[in-house]
């Protein structure tokens, strides 16, 4: 007869390993990295050729950093809130443009006057079934494995 067992406990440090590696990946992988890539880095299509507001022309693809307002509004309003056993991260992106209008979905969905063109800069956290293919659901997985191999090594 052979016997065989297994067993977990430390729920309790489980959780907090998970809990720590999401508010890590919240603000390293996602709030510092992730949106500089979106903001600075990627090029989006848009109108032909704009005149910004600083003088610079800007032509299509280009970046969406423009003057930093929409970026720093992102940045500026990340809310972590941590309970016992769950997490949320939220980004509240409310630039406003001259106007006093909040712009930031007529960027997303292209829905400005000037610029029919979508650039969808928070879809690789939002939209699901990709989240995992994308760099910030690897940088989470990353993340999780990292924090539950100091549980293992302890």
């Amino acid at each position: 007869m052979a016997l065989v067992s297994a067993s977990f406990s430390g729920w309790e440090r489980l959780e907090k390993a998970l809990l720590d590696a999401f508010e890590e990946w919240a603000v390293e992988d996602i709030n510092k990295a992730h949106w500089d890539d979106q903001f600075k880095t990627e090029k989006w299509k848009h109108s032909p050729l704009t005149i910004r507001a600083n003088g610079e022309k800007a032509e299509s693809p280009r970046d969406i950093y423009d003057l930093g307002n929409l970026y720093q509004s992102g940045i500026d309003s990340l809310k972590i809130e941590r309970m016992s056993s769950a997490i949320e991260a939220n980004w509240h992106w409310d630039a406003k443009n001259r106007s006093g209008q909040e712009y930031a979905w007529y960027v997303h969905e292209g829905w400005g006057t000037n610029d029919p063109y979508p650039r969808k800069f928070t879809d690789d956290i939002s939209i699901a079934a990709s989240f995992f293919r994308k760099a910030p659901g690897k940088a989470l997985k990353l993340r999780v494995s990292q924090h539950l191999a100091t549980i293992n090594a302890r």
